[in-house]
């Protein structure tokens, strides 16, 4: 009984390298769970981005231009970011002999927007909790004067800074 005792109570090579394995893999899960968003350097950055909307009318242009540049705006709240500009262009319709033409009530605007955030390991384009994606449909562009929904996010630039601190 005792040679059966003193048997368990030893550790050969195998048992020993299996509890260094067991270990690191304990502290290495641990580390990336609960210190790799510490780690992480957050840069500065810049998004200028360009939003299309469709048929307004066209008395809206000069309000809108009235209240430029509009801080952006989401949830009560206002954020770092802007409208810079608008421009407008013609909003076209079919016309009755199936010619597109310039329909004089109502205009597209186009409007320049930049918005200060972060970047970690990966840039997500958010104002808020809106993703600004190109091609999105159902923007919602809005300051405490301004708002258009269903805009189209036409282009977005981005200007990275190299020092975290700025």
């Amino acid at each position: 009984m005792k040679e059966k005792a003193a048997k368990l109570g030893k550790f050969n090579v195998v048992d020993v390298a299996a509890v260094i394995l067991i270990v690191a893999a304990v502290v290495f899960v641990a580390w990336k769970v609960l210190l790799s968003d510490r780690d992480t350097e957050e840069r500065p950055v810049t998004m200028t981005y360009r939003v299309l909307t469709e048929g307004v009318s066209s008395d809206l242009y000069e309000s809108v231009q009235q209240n430029i540049p509009s801080q952006l705006m989401a949830s009560g709240k206002l954020l770092d970011g802007e409208i810079l500009a608008v421009e407008q262009g013609p909003y076209y319709v079919i016309g009755t002999d199936g010619e597109w033409s310039p329909d004089p009530q109502h205009v597209n605007l186009y409007f320049t927007v930049r918005h200060h955030t972060t970047a970690g390991e990966v840039l997500l384009n958010k104002v808020d909790e809106q993703e600004i994606r190109i091609g999105r449909k159902d923007y919602t562009l809005k300051t405490e004067y301004i708002e258009f929904h269903n805009a189209i996010i036409l282009d977005i630039d981005w200007e990275f800074s190299d020092n975290a601190s700025e």
